[in-house]
């Protein structure tokens, strides 16, 4: 049996924990070390924003989601009696975990996204797709880029917030080195995640300046880039190939942007 691509190597993941679960045994599969240590956590907001919005709504409007767990969120504030009116909605999901999220639901998805963003969403979505009207699902954290380019396109878009986040309580990155194996890198899945693990950093720690970072998508490899981080590796797709692949970049001795 080889050597794996990973082994050896000591990787923080600082997914939301209900998500990091699939791309930790990815990782582990790989031959590495991985501590889970979550940055954000995603909360349901209050359903009043999200019923009120699909009050009148006409068929085939868009139903655009960027992130699995505000799909799980949207659920629970619908009931299962109302599912048969919005099935003649177009459903919208980023990438492959939000597709599924929506299928567990019981709805089909009209355009998936390959997880690299919302921007390559919204490049497939208007060449796939002629709409009137939209609604962005989203949390507080979301980024205005799926209203800003639809709106641009011609198409009606309302922003409404399924999720509500804050800041992990036991997030302490200034503890991820401390007497143990040096880090190999450190994964980010958002710039809140980036925003929410600087926040946490003393003036004494060197973790920005001397550990690799991950950044799934360009969106959080600027946020890291902005935040001052010295060295970053982008997976081009939120996936656990991509993941892989970034990592074993970064294992080689290969980190290649900015």
């Amino acid at each position: 049996m080889g050597v794996l691509p990973l082994e050896g190597s000591r990787w923080i993941l600082t997914r939301p924990r209900e998500r990091a679960s699939s791309w930790r045994v990815a990782l582990e599969e790989n031959g590495a070390e991985v501590v889970l240590s979550p940055a954000i956590l995603l909360r349901r907001g209050p359903s009043e924003p999200v019923l009120q919005s699909l009050d009148g709504l006409p068929g085939g409007s868009l139903f655009i989601f960027t992130s699995a767990t505000t799909v799980r969120h949207f659920f629970t504030m619908i009931n299962p009696s109302e599912h048969d009116a919005l099935r003649s909605m177009e459903w919208i999901a980023v990438g492959p975990a939000t597709a599924d999220a929506i299928r567990e639901a019981g709805f089909e998805v009209s355009v998936e996204g390959d997880g690299s963003g919302a921007d390559s969403l919204c490049s497939q979505l208007l060449s796939e797709i002629k709409c009137g009207s939209a609604i962005h699902f989203t949390s507080d954290l979301g980024l205005p880029i799926v209203s800003e380019r639809l709106t641009a396109a011609g198409i009606d878009v309302m922003r409404v917030e399924v999720s509500r986040s804050q800041v992990e309580d036991d997030l302490d990155p200034n503890s991820w080195s401390a007497g143990q194996k040096s880090l190999s890198g450190i994964i980010f899945t958002s710039p809140a995640s980036v925003r929410a693990v600087v926040s946490r950093i003393d003036d004494a720690c060197d973790v920005m300046q001397v550990t690799p970072a991950v950044a799934t998508g360009v969106t959080t490899a600027r946020e890291l880039q902005v935040q001052g981080w010295k060295r970053i590796e982008i997976a081009v797709r939120s996936t656990a190939v991509d993941l892989i692949q970034a990592c074993s970049r970064i294992v080689a001795g290969s980190v290649n942007w900015p």
